[in-house]
């Protein structure tokens, strides 16, 4: 009686130990996949069916491998198995509350990985007799990006050793990037916040300022995408406004079409109008009567701001240049004036 009472007790105390080192799994497939669509991370599914030494070996020589576990880190994985027999371990839940689960991932219960076996990765095999071990990558969409094996879909499988799917998995990764880590979700997440609320208080610039980081991140997640439709939008206005600048410039309504060239450009930075609307303002500089008339305007400017400073011979000098090189120019027309001003002591 005291050697069956103490195998109880070892039991016991096996059962309360901290769990085995294992991939972080998820639950099920919906929220694989609402991680991959969000955060662009790719879907490693591991489908297991019995538990022969094969299938064993995946969980013994891959799920504890600790470079695999590492690599882990940059997909969202999927337990699939079909069967319970491997046992549970206490884990602590959200609510500080111990409770069993799979002793293989316990980040799951078995019934979530014998769900997943039953009503998801059986889609991922030609025929409903699926054969394992065997790794899926998929995507959010869930399309197949890799397959991982070591056998064929008639006969079966053996597991693939884990440096092998380590050396997969990273080629994987090389291909098609690594999605995002939480905290740079959470930085999208709170700059699309921000786009709305400045959208909410037509502060057009801050809107697009908060949402070119979130386009800068160049991936096929809904965030972005988001981005994208809006800026599609913005850019949509402002290509109406940058239409009526082409009419301005054929009536040699020159300083008009500058103006309205660097205002479309300050307001809507970052989209392909902006870079159209510099893309003409610096055309448009290059052409002599418009450097010409620019020139004016800027030394009758600077005149000017030395006559009220009480410099009234730079200020003359100023104005005699604006007069000289502006010539048949309306600033040049406005510097004879004031020069005849200075002159007359008007």
């Amino acid at each position: 009686m005291r050697w069956h009472g103490l195998v109880v007790l070892v039991g016991a105390a096996a059962a309360f130990a901290a769990p085995p080192a294992a991939p972080e799994a998820v639950r099920d497939s919906k929220t694989a996949l609402e991680i991959a669509r969000t955060r662009g991370k790719l879907i490693f599914l591991t489908v297991i069916v019995d538990h022969d030494h094969e299938n064993r070996a995946v969980i013994d020589n891959v799920f504890r491998d600790k470079a695999f576990l590492k690599m882990a880190e940059e997909f969202v994985i999927v337990y699939a198995n079909n069967e319970d027999q491997h046992g549970k371990v206490m884990v602590k839940n959200a609510h500080g509350q111990k409770e069993a689960r799979c002793a293989d991932c316990p980040t799951i219960l078995c019934t979530d990985h014998i769900g997943l076996a039953q009503n998801f990765a059986r889609g991922f095999f030609p025929d409903s007799d699926a054969k394992t071990p065997i790794h899926f990558v998929i995507d959010g969409h869930e399309n197949v990006v890799e397959t991982i094996m070591n056998g064929d879909f008639k006969m079966g499988f053996n597991h693939v050793p884990a440096k092998e799917v380590c050396a997969a998995l990273k080629k994987v990764l090389d291909k098609h990037g690594k999605g995002l880590s939480e905290q740079a979700y959470a930085k999208m997440l709170s700059d699309l916040a921000d786009s709305k609320a400045a959208r909410s208080r037509g502060n057009l610039a801050l809107e697009i300022e908060k949402l070119a980081p979130v386009i800068a991140l160049d991936r096929e997640i809904d965030g972005v995408r988001e981005a994208r439709e809006r800026m599609k939008e913005i850019d949509k206005v402002a290509a109406d406004e940058l239409a009526k600048v082409g009419p301005l410039a054929a009536a040699g309504q020159w300083e008009e079409a500058l103006e309205e060239l660097r205002r479309i450009a300050k307001a809507y930075p970052g989209t392909l109008t902006a870079g159209a609307a510099a893309a003409q303002q610096k055309e448009l500089l290059a052409r002599p009567e418009v450097k010409k008339l620019v020139l004016a305007r800027e030394l009758y400017e600077k005149g000017m701001a030395l006559l009220e400073e009480g410099k009234r011979e730079p200020a003359r000098k100023k104005l005699e240049e604006c007069l000289r090189r502006g010539g048949g120019t309306k600033w040049a027309d406005l510097a004879s004036q004031e020069l005849h001003k200075l002159a007359t002591g008007g």
